[in-house]
Formats: structure tokens, C-alpha cells, sequence
């Protein structure tokens, strides 16, 4: 079998789980998985079903990240960013530890998956359609209602069984727009999870981008870790912040995109993390050091504090380390609106 690497992406710092998401603690570090644990350690558990070795998984983060993220991924090779650019450059930066002509798998590092043997069949799949021929993959999950805040795969000539050949990429479309695709039964979500070979990619990348990958030709392999941190210092904070979506995917001609098998949330909300978790008897989700009394479908969670709710419904009540959250579970996701207050306030 070709040797098969995995990169997860852990740069972001996620806002929509304020207070519990902060710079130094983003939502990909949050004990948001089952179990407790962090979506991250969740994603390497993943990663670690699809190679050979801890050593062939990669994880690109913020370099004032790497040791609590190295803490999660054990083995694996964690690399930090000097400044945040996107997924493209990042990827294409991450490419050059990749040897040869290998594939590999490109991962979130935030995302919600369950069924962890479906996700190993589906991205089985993938890499041998990566490996047998020129051709950029990608995940599509079937939508369960008309989501605005998601992208959305359009799918073109059937190509075998849950694989079919990209129509179309379209991000974040609008209320109508969202239902028309969701009924027309054409249609995905883009989760963000692909599949490709090392010079499939860095081609496409020419194609799409030449700058930035001109930019990033002469990157060649590094002998260490830090001499790729050291290059990246060097050429990232002049490169365009560009996501590997425009940059690549929906200029690229040879995209196929495999239907999930698999369960899948971007765990976008307060909300979205919820609806995967237990509940009492009056439909509450408490974590941590939480009470809830005679209160109904609200999320309560204390860390560093005690959180406490009484008489509420449909609320989220979250008070982490002295920072406190109250908002309508319904609204959940505008929290970065919140968070954008607060990082206002502080720099005045």
C-alpha cells in the first residue's frame, strides 16, 4: 500500500463558544467531543485509523498553540504558523513534507464525527480514487434542512456508488437558495475534508493561484521542524489569506466528491454542540460545575465557577474563569457578535 499521510488544520480560534473559546483555548481545544474530550484529540484518534505511524499525521497550528496542541496529537509532527493565511497556504506549505507523490487527507481539526468506522471506509475510498488517478477529492454531506451557514456541492456525473464527478461549488447561500438546493436532492454540504495527491494539488494550486504558489515553489523539504517554522516566517506574512476553496477546488476541473457515510457537524453553535449531547428528563444539557433548576431545552455550563439556571427556557447560561454568557439558545449563533464586543472593548 502507497504510503498515505494526514494534515489536520488546528489555526483557528473559533468565536462562537465564547467565554468557553478564547485565543488561547479555541473551540478546537474545548472538550466539545464525546467523552469530553477536545475536538482535536477526537480528530487525531481519526487520523491516526488512516496511516501507518503517529508520524505521518501533521498539524498545522498558530505557533503560540503548538505545545497544547502537541499535547493532544502525541507522535504527530505539529507545525506552527507565524501569522494565519487561510487553508490554502497552508496546505500547500504542509505539502512540502509530504514525500514524493503520497497522498494525503486534509482534516479540520473542529468537526464532530461519531462513527469512526464509516469515516475509515469512506476515506479509504477517497485516497484510492486520489491514488489511482489525477483527480482532487472532497466530502459532501447529505443536508438535513436548508443551512445558510455552510457551503454547498452540487453533484455532477455519478462515478460509482455515494461518488460523483463536482458541478459546482456555491458558499453560503441564502434562505431560498438553501432550500431549493436542499430540495432538489442535487446537492451536499461542504464539510472541508478532502483527499489528494501531493503534485495533483500543488498543480492545481499553479492553475488557480499561481502567485501564491509561485510563492510557495521554492519552500522545498525542510530538514526539522523548526527550519519549516523558520521558512514560514520568512514568506507567510506576505502571502494572500485565501481558503483552499477558491483558491483550488472551484477552479479545478477534476473534482469528485464522495457522499459521507459518516455522521458529520461543524459544531457551528452553542446550539450545534447540544444536539449531540445527553440531556435530562426536560431536555437541559449540563457540563461541568452546573445547576439547573426547573428550567427547560437550556444549555448550562460552569468551568472555574459555578453556572446556575432557574426558571429558564430555551437559554444558554455559560460562566467560565469569570466571564459569564446569557443568550437564547436560538441565537447562539450570532455569540462571535459578543466576542467582537468584548475584543473592542479591551483594545479601547
Amino acid at each position: 500500500m502507497p504510503e498515505r499521510f494526514v494534515l489536520i488544520l488546528a489555526g483557528g480560534r473559533g468565536e462562537r463558544f465564547w467565554p468557553w473559546s478564547r485565543p488561547a483555548r479555541p473551540k478546537q481545544l474545548l472538550p466539545l467531543a464525546r467523552g469530553g474530550r477536545s475536538l482535536l484529540a477526537a480528530t487525531f484518534e481519526r487520523a491516526l485509523r488512516l496511516v501507518a505511524a503517529a508520524d505521518h499525521v501533521l498539524v498545522m497550528t498558530a505557533l503560540d498553540l503548538k505545545d497544547a496542541v502537541q499535547s493532544e496529537c502525541p507522535g504527530a509532527r505539529v507545525l506552527g504558523e507565524p501569522v494565519g493565511r487561510n487553508t490554502a497556504p497552508a496546505i500547500a506549505a504542509a505539502a512540502a513534507l509530504v514525500p514524493d507523490d503520497s497522498a494525503f487527507a486534509v482534516l479540520p481539526a473542529d468537526h464532530a464525527i461519531d462513527d469512526l468506522d464509516a469515516f475509515v471506509r469512506d476515506s479509504g475510498r477517497a485516497f484510492e480514487a486520489a491514488e489511482r488517478e489525477k483527480v482532487l477529492v472532497t466530502f459532501g454531506v447529505r443536508p438535513t434542512g436548508p443551512e445558510t451557514a455552510l457551503g454547498y456541492i452540487r453533484r455532477g456525473a455519478p462515478l460509482g456508488e455515494r461518488l460523483s464527478r463536482v458541478a459546482q461549488f456555491t458558499e453560503k447561500p441564502d434562505a431560498a437558495r438553501a432550500r431549493a438546493f436542499v430540495e432538489s436532492g442535487e446537492y451536499l454540504w461542504n464539510c472541508g475534508i478532502f483527499v489528494w495527491r501531493r503534485t495533483v494539488f500543488l498543480q492545481a494550486l499553479e492553475a488557480g493561484r499561481p502567485a501564491l504558489a509561485r510563492a510557495l515553489r521554492d519552500f522545498g523539504a525542510p530538514a526539522s521542524e523548526a527550519d519549516f517554522e523558520e521558512r514560514m516566517g520568512a514568506v507567510f506574512p506576505g502571502l494572500e489569506s485565501i481558503s483552499v476553496d477558491y483558491a483550488v477546488l472551484e477552479k479545478s476541473p477534476n473534482v469528485l466528491v464522495v457522499e459521507a457515510s459518516f455522521d458529520w457537524d461543524d459544531l457551528g453553535s452553542w446550539g450545534a454542540w447540544a444536539r449531540r449531547q445527553p440531556r435530562d428528563a426536560r431536555g437541559n444539557v449540563a457540563f461541568g460545575d452546573a445547576v439547573i433548576v426547573d428550567c427547560d431545552g437550556c444549555v448550562v455550563v460552569g468551568e472555574g465557577g459555578t453556572a446556575a439556571a432557574m426558571g429558564l427556557s430555551g437559554m444558554v447560561v455559560v460562566h467560565v474563569n469569570g466571564a459569564t454568557l446569557t443568550c437564547p439558545l436560538a441565537q447562539s449563533e450570532s455569540v462571535r457578535r459578543v466576542s467582537a464586543a468584548v475584543r473592542e472593548r479591551n483594545v479601547r
